[in-house]
C-alpha cells in the first residue's frame, strides 16, 4: 500500500536527495568497505561489497513499490557524489505500533563530517513539513553511539529498550 510518495526537490545544507536508482549499485559499494558498524544495519556476516550493494539498492526499490518511501541517495551538491542514504522506512508492529523511522548511513571516507546528522534532520523536517504523522522514531542499537547522538541532535529522546530482529535496541522519538 502506498503511504506516501516524496516531493521533490529535498535539499539540505551540503545535500540533495532523490530516489536511489540501479545505477547507483557500484557507488554504493562504498558503504561496504572498510565499515565496521555493519552489524549495526543487520549485516552481521557481511558477502562482498559488490553482493550486499545490489542487495541494499534492491530493498530500497522493493520499499518504494510496496511504500511509496525508503532510503534516499544522498549527493554532495557540489560535485554529484554519493554520500549515504536517508529516508522514511515503514516499521509496522513495533511494540505493538506503526511507525515512521529515519534511517540513515554515510559512506565510511566521509564518517565524522556531520553528514548523519545534516540527513537525519533534513528528512525529519521533512517529514514534519508533509505532516506525515504525530511522531517519527529512529531505531538505534544500543552499542551504536554515534547514532545514539545523530537522533539525538534530531530532537528525538529515547523512550524504551527493546529486541529488535535479535539485537537489543532503543526506539528514540520524536513527538510533533
Amino acid at each position: 500500500m502506498i503511504i506516501h510518495e516524496y516531493e521533490f526537490p529535498i535539499t539540505s545544507e551540503r545535500l540533495f536527495y532523490r530516489p536511489i536508482v540501479k545505477e547507483d549499485t557500484k557507488p554504493w559499494e562504498a558503504f561496504f568497505i572498510g565499515n565496521d558498524q555493519l552489524h549495526f544495519v543487520g549485516i552481521p556476516s557481511p558477502k562482498t561489497p559488490e553482493e550486499e550493494a545490489v542487495i541494499w539498492i534492491n530493498r530500497q526499490m522493493k520499499r518504494y513499490e510496496e511504500t511509496g518511501i525508503g532510503m534516499l541517495a544522498a549527493i554532495d551538491k557540489e560535485n554529484g557524489t554519493l554520500m549515504g542514504n536517508v529516508g522514511l522506512i515503514l516499521r509496522e508492529n513495533i511494540l505493538g505500533e506503526d511507525f515512521f523511522e529515519i534511517g540513515y548511513g554515510v559512506i565510511p571516507s566521509y564518517w565524522n563530517k556531520g553528514y548523519a546528522s545534516e540527513m537525519a534532520i533534513c528528512i525529519r523536517e521533512y517529514f514534519e513539513a508533509q505532516r506525515l504523522d504525530e511522531r517519527v522514531v529512529s531505531i538505534i542499537n544500543i552499542d551504536n553511539i554515534g547514532s545514539q547522538r545523530v537522533a539525538e541532535k534530531n530532537g528525538m529522546k529515547r523512550t524504551v529498550t527493546f529486541d529488535f530482529h535479535g539485537a537489543q535496541a532503543y526506539l528514540y522519538r520524536k513527538d510533533l
